[in-house]
């Protein structure tokens, strides 16, 4: 295996889910090659992979443009909640999105990530919640497109 991780060895072996336990098959998407769970429909997703939003939206895509069916398990009725990579515990993340506003902290958008590799398991209500974002983004409101309009001009003036 190479140092960054991506050799043969390390894509090469069969990881357990972190949600469900059941084994994970290697499934490319458009910008990685991630994990994916067939029983519970999680995802995992290496650091190297690239942004997890991205990769989980797209991984989610896919699905949707295959019409697969939702899993009949659940994430995490029986896994480990462990890495599959390093095998350390994962810590609960709310996924908190770019545009969201200080009062609105997206609730559901959860993800587990590695302290030590950083890698992240995605559950697949997560990864279709990020989709729903992707494909429909939340509007600004005129008030929030006011205050940026004068933010901008106040700091046009000075310059």
């Amino acid at each position: 295996m190479d140092l960054s991780g991506r050799g043969p060895a390390y894509r090469g072996v069969t990881v357990r889910c972190p949600g469900c336990a059941a084994p994970m098959r290697c499934e490319a998407v458009p910008s990685a090659e991630i994990d994916v769970c067939d029983a519970c429909g999680g995802l995992w997703v290496d650091w190297f992979d690239g942004e997890v939003h991205t990769v989980a939206a797209e991984a989610e895509a896919a699905r949707a443009g295959r019409a697969d069916a939702p899993p009949l398990g659940h994430a995490r009725a029986g896994g480990s909640s462990a890495c599959p990579r390093c095998a350390r515990p994962l810590e609960v993340e709310l996924y908190r999105f770019t545009d969201a506003t200080e009062r609105e902290l997206i609730t559901g958008v959860e993800l587990l990530r590695c302290p030590e590799c950083a890698g992240s398991f995605v559950p697949r209500s997560s990864a279709h919640l990020l989709l729903d974002r992707v494909r429909e983004p939340r509007a600004v409101t005129l008030w929030e497109a006011l205050v940026g309009v004068i933010r901008r001009l106040v700091g046009a003036e000075r310059r």
